[in-house]
């Protein structure tokens, strides 16, 4: 089954969708919510240093595993239509995606672990939904 779904994945559908969530990433954590972001992760105070590449080629490539993966879902379930595939970005960003975010946050290493799924969570769920719908638009 999967094996078949990998050979109808479209990979340049998979680079788009991986780029476009990545700049909803970049927007979303630096320029709309940056300082809530900051402040869920108990950093507020410290002055801004440009990331490191780690925390920039890190998200880059669990996105594109993400990606990835709701692809070969996609190709599986013979997703063809916006509304089947938003169904299955909303499935997965609140199933998986949003679930997990809090599931990380709620440990003793966040100091406002639901501030933080706050913040995160949306765009997980935003970002799965956009990601299944350009998947769809360029297969």
């Amino acid at each position: 089954m999967f094996s078949d779904a990998l050979s109808q994945v479209h990979w340049p559908a998979v680079v788009a969708a991986v780029a476009a969530h990545f700049v909803l990433g970049g927007v979303w954590f630096v320029v709309w919510f940056g300082k809530s972001y900051a402040e869920a992760l108990g950093i507020a105070d410290r002055p801004a240093a440009p990331p490191a590449p780690l925390f920039v080629v890190g998200p880059l490539v669990c996105s594109a595993v993400n990606i990835v993966t709701t692809a070969l879902l996609q190709a599986a379930l013979r997703v063809t239509t916006y509304g089947e595939a938003l169904a299955l970005g909303a499935v997965v960003g609140f199933g998986y995606l949003a679930a997990m975010t809090v599931n990380i946050a709620i440990n003793p290493l966040f100091p406002r672990p639901f501030r933080y799924a706050l913040v995160s969570a949306p765009m997980f769920v935003l970002g799965s939904l956009m990601s299944s719908a350009v998947l769809v638009a360029l297969s």
